[in-house]
């Protein structure tokens, strides 16, 4: 799909790999709104990508950095709704099929624009070098990585990236693995740094209790709900209205510091 959700936590992956067998995983409808009169209840759908969207274990609840955003939005617009997690391209597929469907997290860009309604935005992700706390050696651009080892996920559209930018610096090294890559490996001397999700890379790093910080911003996007260009336009405008609210009154930054904030945005800065 796109940067934001390019690197997952593979302690995920029994989500995952009931997503990736064509099972889905179904939140219970949520109640607290009624369907306006004419309009439908809107299916949800996205995918398992630990810290935007995952299952709480103990709940069975979709939970994450966007699915809390976009319940508080539903809240907020009264918008009847039910939540489905599957592999992307079945939610892509069933956003483009159905008229009561919106997905999330997409990226917002030019190309895709005309093709959905959009709800904008609801987060900023991107890709991003990550070192161990200790790390001194100071990254402002890709010459900066002559020398280093990089820890990423083999065949991965962050390594394609990675292998053009560096084309041209000398001595870099990407330690790449199939699968998510191991950000264990710059913690035990195999790598220098990591290359991941500027969210899902430090949430990684937190699991292992291994705090990490941004050393490099790679990329950058805008995730978004993108809805089909049959739900219904008030609803859709419903929907940006109560974003904007909930990015006014504080409840959406609330929510991004629930899953910690991934570093300086700017490429330098500790992991908040």
């Amino acid at each position: 799909m796109d940067p934001v959700r390019d690197q997952r936590c593979n302690f995920w992956f029994l989500a995952a790999g009931l997503a990736a067998a064509g099972l889905w995983l179904l939140s219970p409808t949520i109640a607290n709104a009624q369907s306006r009169k004419g309009e439908p209840t809107l299916l949800l759908v996205t995918e398992p990508n630990p810290p935007v969207n995952f299952l709480d274990p103990s709940s069975g609840q979709l939970v994450g950095l966007a699915s809390d955003k976009v319940r508080l939005i539903m809240q907020e617009a009264e918008i009847a709704h039910e939540f489905s997690i599957m592999p992307w391209p079945e939610a892509l597929a069933t956003v483009d099929r159905r008229a009561d469907a919106c997905i999330f997290l997409m990226n917002f860009t030019e190309d895709r624009r005309p093709h959905y309604q959009w709800v904008v935005p609801l987060m900023e992700g991107g890709w991003a070098l990550f070192a161990p706390l200790g790390f001194q050696r100071r990254i402002s651009d890709p010459a900066d990585l002559s020398g280093l080892r990089i820890a990423v996920q083999a065949g991965g559209a962050v390594e394609r990236h990675l292998r053009d930018i560096t084309r041209n610096v000398p001595d870099v090294t990407l330690v790449t693995a199939e699968g998510a890559a191991e950000i264990g490996n710059i913690f035990n001397g195999r790598a220098d740094l990591y290359a991941g999700g500027a969210w899902a890379a430090p949430y990684q790093a937190r699991q292992i209790n291994m705090p990490v910080r941004m050393v490099l911003r790679l990329t950058r996007s805008i995730g978004a709900l993108a809805c089909n260009k049959k739900v219904p336009a008030p609803m859709v405008a419903r929907m940006q209205k109560a974003l904007d609210t909930i990015t006014a009154d504080g409840r959406g930054a609330a929510v991004e510091r629930r899953y910690s904030l991934p570093g300086s945005w700017g490429g330098w800065g500790l992991d908040r």
